[in-house]
């Protein structure tokens, strides 16, 4: 085996090929050399990953340790702005281990905390604001998503996702163009974008919120590409290298056989196509350079991303996660140790929709069908059309009105026990289900 880069043999190290901190799911080999390695972490994937930490969090990805990921935002407090504030969740801001620190509009620090620290710090001149009154505000900038390091990232992990898939393990002449691009040689961008609606009604019927696709195909226009939708929110073409195959150019269809990475760290292929409407001569897919595009197709991008921050995807092995920290909530809950504030980890979003699944899987126990998956049994259970759910901020509210009223008659660790030990049974059914 050589580097795919620059055909060295020697110090190959393990390459993450779809960069660790965008999937749960896994993918590495070990066909680049460490010279290669470092360069294009250092020169695009440690920006592009750290411009999209915001939505790594939302998404419930953690750091190759497994700790919260952290990211900057700003937030209004009682009337008071803070600006470049670093948190992780809600309790991060609510109950700091430490203080909150940011800046105000003139860039002058603000560090927020309880009384009790801010008085040790400030020598009397802190003030008192109301923490109920907090709203985060964060940015999405197109240049996380198509600016130059996002672009190069994405070039890179397509051809090494292309190697991967068809066993190259060497640097091979007709991929010169590419890997010229990736290692900083040239500016002929092989990077574009899909534009094109069919294919992306296609493709969010068979992918899911923070699942990374990918499919290779040869156009009629003589190259070969690799197809990167990322987080099933924008979807990139990247041109690897010329087609050794014919594609005439009166074909009407094509198939390809997708690969999908999913963000609970399983792997699932499955199979599409496309199939041309029109009888003029013209590639597979409608694609646009990064650059080019416009106000218009940028809010159609941000509108499928902002759905990271509203939706909650849903497997068994994403729920086990979070179930496994509320259940260790609920001991310290049971014991006085925390609040329900606390347990409720300030109501962050995940926490409260867990506490509703779970227990709809109680209430509904007896309409679980052991015999299927619980992806299968999930949409049944919470009439769902997909494997995510999606709650108003109503939907939240009046949700969170009914917690209080159980806290307040000691109902809410029952109501909380029985969900865990229901969804318990049910993960230990389909463990025995897919052995």
């Amino acid at each position: 085996m050589k580097c795919i880069y620059c055909n060295s043999e020697a110090e190959l190290t393990s390459s993450d090929i779809i960069t660790y901190a965008i999937t749960g799911a896994k993918l590495t080999k070990s066909f680049v050399c460490k010279t290669h390695n470092a360069l294009t972490n250092d020169n695009y994937e440690k920006k592009f990953v750290a411009d999209l930490d915001f939505f790594r969090n939302h998404l419930g990805l953690t750091t190759r340790d497994g700790k919260l990921i952290q990211y900057k935002a700003d937030i209004s407090v009682d009337g008071t702005e803070m600006h470049n504030v670093k948190i992780s969740n809600r309790e991060s801001l609510f109950a700091p281990k430490g203080v909150v620190a940011g800046a105000d509009n003139e860039g002058k620090k603000i560090l927020m905390a309880p009384m009790e620290k801010l008085e040790k710090i400030s020598k009397g001149k802190a003030s008192t604001v109301d923490i109920s009154d907090v709203t985060l505000h964060k940015t999405i900038s197109s240049d996380s998503f198509l600016g130059f390091y996002a672009v190069h990232s994405i070039a890179k992990m397509a051809y090494e996702w292309y190697c991967y898939v068809n066993d190259i393990e060497e640097f091979q002449e007709e991929n010169r163009e590419i890997v010229d691009y990736i290692l900083g040689k040239n500016e002929n961008n092989p990077v574009d974008i899909l534009i094109d609606g069919n294919y992306y009604a296609a493709i969010d019927q068979l992918s899911e919120l923070g699942t990374n696709a990918l499919f290779q195909y040869d156009d009629i226009d003589g190259y070969q590409y690799v197809v990167f939708d990322f987080w099933k929110t924008i979807s990139y073409r990247v041109r690897i290298c010329k087609s050794l195959k014919k594609i005439a150019c009166d074909t009407k269809a094509l198939f390809f056989e997708l690969y999908l990475y999913h963000i609970d760290g399983s792997k699932s292929t499955t199979a599409f196509g496309a199939y041309s409407l029109n009888n003029n001569k013209k590639p597979a897919f409608y694609t646009v350079q990064p650059q080019n595009i416009t106000v218009g197709l940028w809010r159609e991008f941000v509108k499928r991303i902002e759905k990271i921050m509203s939706t909650m995807i849903l497997s068994i092995h994403t729920l086990k996660r979070e179930i496994d920290v509320l259940s260790s909530k609920l001991k310290k809950y049971d014991e006085g140790k925390i609040d329900m504030a606390r347990l409720l980890g300030f109501e962050e979003n995940n926490i409260v929709t867990v506490i509703e699944i779970i227990n709809q899987l109680y209430v509904n126990k007896d309409k679980y069908d052991a015999s299927k998956s619980f992806n299968a049994n999930l949409p049944i259970i919470l009439n769902l059309n997909s494997d995510t759910i999606t709650r108003t901020q109503e939907d939240k509210t009046t949700f969170l009105m009914h917690i209080m009223e159980m806290d307040r008659n000691k109902e809410l660790s029952d109501y909380i026990r029985n969900g865990i030990g229901a969804f318990y049974d049910i993960y230990d059914q389909e463990m025995d289900l897919t052995k």
